[in-house]
């Protein structure tokens, strides 16, 4: 049993920044942290005399999709509040649905950005074995998220099974049958093997493709086609030898893209330029002819570091063999040294993130690992030209 419930609400904070409340039911007395929350009571009063926690611990789940936990120790006036936490990061659109949710005055929308933005993502399963935690913590009782939440409701598979019934029933009868099992078989393969032109001329012959109906309004439909499309292409990347963190960012970055459109054509535009960008990525990973798999995995591995100071050794090391060895392979397979290799790659991440990010010059250098900006200018001049700085305007003024 905690004795000092402030105490461990403090530590709990500072372990995890996850808001935790303390409130001495009927008495004023308690504590926030952050101490924001605290200071302008957005939560207090609505959450302990007006939502209705059935069970302990319990969970709500608000209008703005913030999560809020209910804890009580037994046999005490004690409640414990944990959140709000969101599982996604915050956005201005989260932003202005939680002030509004709480009127919460625009003059303090700074403090409530800050807080929001100092609150870490938690996912909702999470969520739940915090809260279980917490229980765990304050009463020394265990309990089974999936049974006490009822996340194995039988119940549920019995309704949508029904539902079931009757569609499947409905689309005999008005034979309207899916019909893209072969072609995401098709599609996983043309990607797996980084066949972009195979995959661009599939994708025109293919027209004629019933998905079923898995929205309530057409928008809707084309983005959830697009989310499942993006599954598959990322699934069937990392099979073809993709990264995969590079692979979940890319769909990622493809998925909130297609969130953000309210145009039907943009989304199926942007569906198809996601699949070729995807063949593509896997294409440029496959082993080259003439090149050995041991080279292609050096090849591999600095481009995977390059935001780290890498050496020769470290590559060295990754396959098991000496810097002696690496270097004279390297050499005669490739025809260039391997230094020069690993510079190169630095110089051409930098023209990247010259042509399309705002980052400056110092974050740059320091993001590739370069000794000093000065240095980092010098030898960006010697292999193209020209200065960075002299590089981003141009590609500003072609653009």
């Amino acid at each position: 049993m905690i004795k000092d419930v402030k105490e461990f609400c403090q530590l709990f904070y500072y372990t995890t920044t996850i808001p935790i409340n303390y409130y001495h039911v009927p008495s004023d007395f308690g504590c926030s942290f952050p101490s924001i929350l605290g200071e302008r009571v957005i939560f207090k009063e609505t959450l302990i005399n007006s939502v209705d926690f059935s069970k302990n611990p319990d969970y709500i789940i608000t209008q703005s999709f913030s999560y809020f936990g209910y804890v009580k120790p037994e046999n005490t006036s004690d409640i414990i509040i944990v959140g709000p936490v969101f599982s996604t990061p915050s956005s201005d659109f989260t932003l202005r649905n939680f002030m509004k949710e709480w009127a919460v005055s625009p003059e303090y929308r700074e403090d409530i950005t800050q807080f929001l933005a100092n609150t870490p993502s938690v996912s909702f399963h999470r969520f739940l074995q915090t809260l279980a935690y917490l229980y765990l913590c304050f009463n020394d009782k265990q309990i089974d998220i999936y049974t006490h939440f009822n996340l194995d409701d039988t119940g549920m598979i019995q309704d949508l099974s029904e539902l079931h019934s009757n569609r499947v029933y409905e689309s005999k009868e008005n034979r309207n049958y899916h019909n893209t099992y072969h072609f995401e078989k098709k599609l996983m393969q043309l990607i797996q093997n980084g066949d972009t032109e195979g995959l661009k001329t599939f994708l025109q012959a293919n027209s004629e493709l019933s998905a079923g109906i898995i929205a309530d309004n057409a928008l809707r439909q084309e983005k959830n086609i697009f989310i499942a499309s993006a599954t598959l292409a990322t699934r069937s990347a990392i099979a073809g030898g993709m990264d995969m963190e590079q692979a979940y960012q890319l769909s990622d970055v493809y998925i909130q893209e297609c969130e953000s459109s309210q145009s039907i054509s943009h989304i199926t535009k942007l569906g198809n330029s996601m699949l070729i960008d995807f063949a593509n990525r896997v294409s440029d990973n496959k082993v080259p002819q003439g090149m050995s798999q041991e080279i292609f995995d050096c090849v591999q591995f600095i481009t995977h570091h390059i935001n780290d100071p890498i050496q020769v050794g470290d590559v060295a090391e990754h396959i098991g063999r000496s810097r002696s060895y690496l270097c004279s392979k390297f050499k005669k397979e490739l025809g260039f040294d391997i230094g020069r290799f690993i510079m190169r790659c630095k110089l051409e991440e930098a023209k990247s993130l010259l042509t399309h990010s705002d980052k400056t010059l110092s974050e740059i250098s320091n993001y590739l690992c370069f000794s000093s900006q000065s240095y980092f200018q010098n030898v960006f001049k010697q292999k193209y030209g020209m200065t960075p700085k002299q590089y981003r305007d141009k590609t500003k003024q072609l653009s």
